[in-house]
């Protein structure tokens, strides 16, 4: 039972990278943007009118793909907390990090979608700010992302056994994860350009990083539940 539970919320990071793209990317164009931070408020509300359908059933799936992660979380702190000891401080900065993180872009979601429900009905520069509210949520509120990884990072590193959970060298690669969502928070200063929410920088740089964050350690984390690692390290040695 154990074993298979481990798996799924394994499965749930490509889960969660599927849906995305299935909601945030085919049907509501929020990646790449069909919307500009330089575009007028009347723009905006001209896409949100003409797309409101789309839009809003992007964000179902959007906001299904985020819980995903919150689940996913638990796959990866799970597999560090059996090496940690009586005191798993870092397992639980990875939860508290990784739920606050989940929560902040699911209402980014719930943002985008108030600004579909009335397009059209009120201001165009109500539904320009309510769309500008999501995108800095989404890439601005970087903090909680880039601490979840370090801590799944210096988990990894910290981990002195002849077994150890990780592969040495991806605790270095957590590590760099989270300094690659740092960028985001350009998306507060800039309104065109790399730095913009439809920049290389501000956008790109985090959101690859951040996906192939997810699926490496979900292929190690099946890897080592498959080979047996599902209460104690040790366990492998009998597989």
């Amino acid at each position: 039972m154990n074993r298979t539970a481990q798996l799924l919320i394994a499965w749930c990071g490509p889960a969660m990278v599927i849906l995305f793209v299935i909601g945030s990317v085919w049907l509501a164009r929020y990646f790449p943007p069909a919307i500009h931070p330089s575009d007028s408020a009347e723009q905006v509300a001209r896409y949100y009118q003409d797309h409101s359908t789309a839009i809003r059933w992007g964000l179902v799936f959007s906001t299904v793909a985020y819980a995903l992660m919150g689940v996913w979380g638990v796959c990866v702190a799970v597999q560090t907390r059996r090496k940690e000891g009586v005191f798993p401080v870092l397992t639980y900065v990875q939860l508290t990090c990784m739920a606050a993180g989940t929560a902040q872009i699911v209402v980014n979601c719930g943002l985008w979608a108030t600004a579909a429900f009335r397009a059209g009905e009120v201001s165009p520069e109500i539904t320009q700010a309510f769309n500008d509210a999501a995108y800095i949520i989404l890439l601005g509120t970087w903090p909680p992302f880039t601490i979840w990884a370090i801590a799944v990072g210096l988990n990894v590193l910290l981990d002195k056994s002849d077994h150890p959970v990780f592969p040495r060298w991806t605790g270095y690669f957590s590590i760099w994860a989270g300094v690659g969502f740092i960028p985001g928070g350009t998306v507060w200063f800039f309104k065109s350009g790399p730095f913009g929410w439809t920049g290389v920088v501000c956008l790109w740089v985090p959101f690859v990083v951040f996906g192939a964050w997810v699926l490496y350690f979900s292929y190690l984390a099946m890897r080592n539940v498959r080979s047996g690692f599902v209460h104690e390290q040790q366990l492998a040695a009998g597989s």
